[in-house]
């Protein structure tokens, strides 16, 4: 076998028996040795991975780390989401873009073109620094367009527009869902344009604004079209009639900055778009002058024409009172929730102590064993797809059927992109794809602590096995390979081996070299084209017609992907039958590494985990192999981790991505993870049986992103109209065959809201910090002054 062992280290740093041992002196020091301690730090003998080894005890069983139950309540904290929530104004929709609260209508985009939240002449609002801007309006609620149809021929609906021109001689399109509205001609002072709606234009639920201005001018020292102050939405009678002073829609109250209160003038609402679990509970403590009003509604309602239900309407006390309104009737569907404060009085003011989603959930208290020695075995996985792995419809995997039996398996697991390298930069680094600055998220930079050099200073032994030779390519200067005390690239050849077992070989002779603890990375890349599996391991059908055959698949797969084949069915179950025979491959070799594992007595004393990358499409959306598009076969990968005594046997449905598995791995092992790693571990997720809604990302090099929340998925393509998005539900669509944009309402808007906030921090968002764009902390919004 070819080897090509890469030993060169990727920066200047103490050597790692050095800091190991320096680490364990500690260790032992802090743990009061007594005179032992001044005899040099030791580490016990690595065991060999023969077979004649003697057996070692074995640990109990997997158990849940649990001797006893903690119940909480709290599932989203509404105070925390205030930046997400819609605002209305005696019952107008009202976007002021003179707010950064504004970034969650915003057209989608990284690089957005608006400037919100900046002054001109004196008010604050919105600049569109390029000639077109959209926003996405949401209808619904009392503003449903079922409710309000036309009226004597007129449209029932209309939007107001304040603005002002910073170019002479401006004019705007103005279009709703990309059709022309108006052509306005606008001046360099403040105006107030209004419009009708015309009924045939309008959605229930998410609607597109879009301002197309003629010309740039300048503000500030940088090209502008225009400054837009304030949107709104509502009867035509009221738009068009005497404008209403415009106010803040709420003030926080953030003296105490982990118990933040609002503070709402009258005629304001507070709309929240969430899909609480079942069993749910609206908790709501106000007080103040005037009344508190609940409104609840669903798609349904919108679409149909159903006013909004009146879940609560009470007079406000001045000494408070809580409220819990009961969700469990709507059982677990998506929800528009509005919180809308009134008063006679105009200095009448409602104060929100308290306003959550609550449910009653039981999670174990931790107690596991986290100072244990144990190795980390690490099984990246290029090409598998969890379907394939985990599925009803399969061949025959033994190795994987044990370790589904053993393991915490995730069943919506995500890479963070659809090839291979971001995903292991992701898994590595600790840090999201947008912070690496690579066109294709190929380099870790210097500067990151990967989870390699953070094992290293901590005492772990590591070592890098990969059959990709484009991983640890120095050539590539990927800055994978930071800190891996040995990297071994196993070279394919025509009388040489790459594949699994080949991977599993090299691990299993260079383990017994290094002491432990030890951190084994091992890439392996059977399941990518050419499928070319063993004969025995091809099935037993024949290969039809214009197939290729299986050293040829991937020219195929290149064929077809460019449009220069339409494959039969009969075709593509053939490549899926070769396909499988890869995965039939990396079985056969797990079970090799599971068998030395137990003849050493290492099995139970160390955590494995199985990741992919990405998958692998047999024409689900009209292309094969990977790297071309952000659907499900591709970004959906398999996750498992057997840590006996740390994670009971079972499965986690919360979505999940690569970036929170380096923080999982550290904490599993007893290590804290360095502060600049973005992600955090899963352990709190695993432990919830009702985890809040987590926001997943993935992206591709041209702009394009996928955003995950629960069962809806949005992808936004390299372009900024309506024609780039598509929206699907995951749980009645799994395939994604049926674009459900247009009818998205309330998932669309929890989507849409949640990747917001995550695009404006680009590169820069911290969990641990800030949670995620669907389950914000408090802490978020005192951070961006909101």
């Amino acid at each position: 076998m070819l080897l090509k062992t890469d030993y060169s280290a990727p920066r200047p740093r103490p050597s790692a028996r050095r800091v190991r041992a320096l680490a364990l002196t500690t260790a032992l020091a802090l743990a009061g040795c007594g005179d032992d301690a001044g005899a040099g730090p030791r580490r016990p003998a690595a065991p060999t991975l023969r077979a004649d080894a003697p057996a070692a005890p074995r640990l109990a069983p997997p158990s849940a780390p649990v001797s006893r139950i903690e119940s909480t309540d709290l599932w989203l904290d509404l105070i925390a989401q205030r930046p997400s929530a819609v605002t209305t104004q005696d019952g107008q929709l009202v976007i002021d873009l003179g707010i950064p609260q504004a970034r969650k209508h915003l057209d989608l985009a990284g690089a957005s073109p608006w400037r919100l939240a900046a002054e001109v002449d004196g008010v604050a609002a919105g600049i569109l620094l390029t000639q077109s801007g959209a926003l996405d309006l949401p209808l619904d609620g009392e503003l449903s367009p079922a409710l309000h149809p036309d009226r004597d021929g007129q449209p029932a609906l209309a939007l107001a527009l304040t603005l002002r021109a910073l170019a002479p001689g401006q004019s705007v399109t103005v279009l709703w869902q990309e059709q022309v509205l108006a052509h306005l001609t606008l001046g360099t002072s403040w105006e107030r344009r209004t419009l009708s709606l015309p009924s045939k234009l309008l959605l229930p639920g998410e609607n597109r604004l879009r301002l197309h201005f003629k010309r740039l001018g300048a503000h500030d020292g940088r090209s502008a079209a225009a400054a837009v102050q304030r949107v709104e939405v509502g009867p035509r009678e009221q738009i068009t009639g005497a404008p209403r002073p415009a106010r803040p829609p709420y003030r926080v109250d953030d003296r105490d900055p982990t118990a933040p209160q609002i503070l709402m003038s009258p005629g304001t609402g507070l709309t929240y778009y969430v899909r609480p679990p079942r069993r749910a509970r609206l908790r709501v403590d106000a007080r103040g002058r005037g009344s508190l009003e609940v409104l609840i509604s669903t798609d349904e309602d919108h679409a149909a024409g159903r006013p909004p239900a009146e879940a609560l309407k009470e007079p406000l006390r001045p000494a408070g009172k809580r409220h819990e309104l009961d969700l469990s009737g709507y059982g677990g569907m998506p929800l528009r929730i509005e919180i809308r404060a009134q008063s006679g009085e105009a200095d009448g003011e409602a104060v929100l102590r308290e306003l959550a989603v609550i449910a009653p959930r039981a999670i174990p208290i931790d107690h596991r064993q986290r100072g244990l020695v144990r190795d980390l075995y690490v099984l990246a996985l290029e090409g598998a797809r969890p379907d394939d792995l985990f599925g009803a419809d399969r061949v025959r995997l033994p190795a994987f059927d044990r370790l589904a039996r053993e393991s915490l398996l995730f069943d919506h697991a995500y890479a963070p992109a659809p090839w291979a390298v971001p995903g292991h930069a992701v898994a590595l680094s600790g840090v999201a794809l947008p912070a690496h600055k690579t066109i294709r998220g190929t380099h870790v930079a210097d500067s990151h602590v990967t989870l390699t050099e953070h094992l290293d200073r901590s005492g772990y032994a590591s070592l890098a096995v990969s059959a990709d030779p484009d991983i640890f390519d120095p050539g590539a200067s990927r800055g994978l390979g930071q800190g891996f005390e040995r990297v071994i690239t196993l070279v394919r050849s025509a009388s040489q081996r790459s594949d699994a077992s080949a991977v599993v070989a090299a691990i299993i002779a260079e383990a017994q070299r290094r002491p432990q603890p030890r951190f084994i990375y091992a890439v392996v890349n059977d399941p990518q084209p050419p499928y070319e599996p063993p004969r025995a391991l091809q099935g037993d059908g024949v290969r039809p017609d214009d197939a290729p055959l299986p050293h040829l698949t991937h020219l195929w797969i290149g064929r077809l992907r460019a449009g220069k084949i339409t494959p039969t069915k009969a075709q593509l179950a053939y490549l899926r039958r070769l396909y499988r025979g890869e995965l039939q491959v990396i079985d056969e070799a797990l079970g090799e590494l599971i068998a030395a594992l137990e003849r050493s007595g290492d099995l139970d004393r160390s955590v494995i985990v199985v990741v992919g990358l990405h998958g692998q499409e047999f024409y689900e959306h009209g292309g094969g192999g990977h790297g071309h598009s952000l659907h499900d076969e591709i970004l959906r990968v398999p996750l498992v981790i057997r840590a006996p005594d740390l994670l009971a046997p079972g499965r986690v449905s919360a979505p999940v991505d690569l970036l929170d598995l380096a923080p999982t791995l550290a904490d599993l092992l007893g290590l804290t993870y360095p502060s600049e790693w973005q992600g955090e571990s899963l352990l709190p997720v695993i432990d919830d049986p009702q985890p809040a809604p987590r926001l997943i990302i993935a992206a591709m090099g041209d702009g394009s992103r996928a955003a995950i929340v629960g069962d809806a998925k949005l992808i936004l393509g390299s372009g900024r109209g309506l024609e780039a998005q598509r929206f699907f539900d995951l749980e009645v669509d799994p395939l994604e065959a049926t674009d459900r944009l247009s009818a998205g309402g309330i998932a669309l808007r929890i989507v849409r809201a949640a990747l917001a906030w995550e695009l404006a921090e680009e590169g820069h968002w911290r969990r641990a910090r800030w949670g995620n764009g669907a389950a914000l902390r408090t802490t978020f919004a005192l951070d961006r002054g909101m």
